[in-house]
């Protein structure tokens, strides 16, 4: 039984976009991210992959995406968790690690949201949301680098994910792809 302010944020996702690609990309990649930012420990997987079949996504299917999309934001999860840890463990200076870790993650940061979707709708389906799959990738790892190269490891995760929702909500509110892919359908 579905409560009502289940019904309202399953009504309001489907609001912003009725394709299931770019539901991936806000809710799995984007919103997953501000999950592992605030909580981590498998909380994204968990409730992204619950919103996710509740929009039509087939539980392995949400569950594993969920996961690919986790692997963006992870190094900076839980407040930034694993970043201090591998200071307390190594002794190296916190600041550096955190701007460090941050620049090898760029690339992987923009590919991630590419690998998703490729991985839900095939490579076909991905390039014809290429802009916004660009949008959110590149977004996020920029708020991910400029956090966590001048700020530290605490709030990246929750800064980026948060930008990238906006940027992302702001996009598609005016661009739209050809062809709609359901979840569904």
């Amino acid at each position: 039984i579905k409560t009502g302010r289940f019904v309202a944020l399953q009504q309001s996702l489907t609001n912003i976009t009725d394709d299931g690609r770019l539901q991936l990309l806000l809710i799995a990649f984007a919103l997953g991210a501000f999950f592992e930012g605030a909580a981590g420990f498998g909380t994204p997987v968990a409730v992204c992959g619950a919103i996710l079949i509740s929009l039509g996504f087939r539980p392995i299917q949400a569950a594993g995406l969920s996961l690919i999309a986790n692997t963006a934001p992870v190094a900076f999860g839980a407040l930034g968790i694993p970043i201090i840890t591998l200071q307390a463990v190594t002794g190296l200076d916190l600041q550096v690690l955190s701007k460090m870790t941050a620049i090898i993650l760029v690339p992987f940061c923009v590919m991630v949201p590419f690998w998703l979707i490729w991985a839900y709708a095939g490579f076909k389906a991905m390039l014809e949301i290429w802009p916004a799959i660009l949008v959110a990738g590149a977004t996020f790892a920029t708020a991910q680098y400029l956090m966590a190269a001048y700020n530290g490891p605490w709030l990246v995760a929750i800064v980026a994910s948060t930008s990238t929702i906006v940027v992302l909500i702001a996009f598609l509110s005016f661009w739209k792809p050809r062809r709609v892919l359901n979840a569904k359908g």
